[in-house]
């Protein structure tokens, strides 16, 4: 199985018995890939997926630590879109179905066959790339944002900016280059404004509990400069292809107080 132009194809193995990982590094390795690291707990997958952002993760279902292949894989769906294919010595019904809903690419029992292996990674690895030219439902909410008067951004489920479009820019006078990647509610510290009336008793007692990060329709929000600018603001999931929704689309309009 003589493969080329494969150097930039990068695995990452999840499997918790060392001999197993390292005959599944070799026979990858055989094959032309690049091994971006062996994993034995979920958390030692999320860190090395984050740090590496493989083609591929090959996920054993039942490692050590305190999340099996299936709880570890739905954590990495929330930080970045990438196939999962997993490899088990199990293939019972439930173990199958809790598999199926992390929206993963293919489960394959072992011992896995080298040829069904390889098959099963370039077609995961095709399927990504062509859902990715053709436009994820996020890239064509960026490139609609990009024409809006209304301020866009963008946040993942960690409350990071991953896109803000030129009226955010404007209206709170970072560009996007500084605003990508920063925490949106500590960057920005919206919080309730009081221009439409008295905030409401459960919005209030809510937001005592310090419990969760809120995003009133009207809020007071800082300005790079440290300026105060009330905006009305709406929000909304940006639904994703396969598995659970993983951005929010925050919209803000510099809001006007009526004479």
């Amino acid at each position: 199985m003589a493969l080329i132009s494969m150097q930039e194809k990068k695995i990452l193995i999840v499997e918790d018995e060392g001999v197993v990982a390292l005959s599944l590094q070799a026979v990858l390795t055989k094959m032309g890939y690049s091994v971006a690291g062996i994993a034995v707990t979920g958390a030692e997958a999320i860190s090395l997926a984050t740090a590496h952002r493989p083609d591929v993760i090959l996920m054993d279902i039942h490692i050590k630590g305190d999340m099996d292949g299936i709880q570890t894989t739905e954590k990495i769906n929330a930080l970045m879109d990438v196939p999962v294919i997993f490899l088990t010595a199990y293939a019972d019904d439930e173990t199958v179905k809790r598999a199926i809903k992390t929206g993963s690419f293919s489960y394959l029992v072992k011992p896995y066959n080298p040829r069904e292996l390889y098959s099963n990674i370039e077609l995961a690895i095709y399927r990504r790339r062509m859902r990715d030219r053709a436009g994820s439902n996020r890239e064509n909410v960026e490139l609609l944002l990009t024409k809006a008067p209304d301020a866009g951004i963008i946040l993942d489920m960690q409350n990071a900016v991953v896109f803000a479009n030129s009226a955010a820019e404007t209206l709170l006078g970072w560009t996007q280059e500084e605003l990508r990647g920063k925490k949106f509610f500590s960057q920005v510290s919206p919080t309730v404004s009081t221009a439409a009336g008295p905030v409401d008793e459960t919005v209030k007692g809510l937001l005592s509990l310090e419990a969760l990060h809120y995003l009133p329709p009207l809020a007071k929000v800082t300005t790079k400069s440290g300026r105060l600018r009330t905006v009305a603001i709406k929000t909304g999931f940006i639904r994703e292809d396969v598995g659970d929704n993983r951005h929010l689309l925050v919209l803000m309009q510099e809001h006007i107080s009526p004479l």
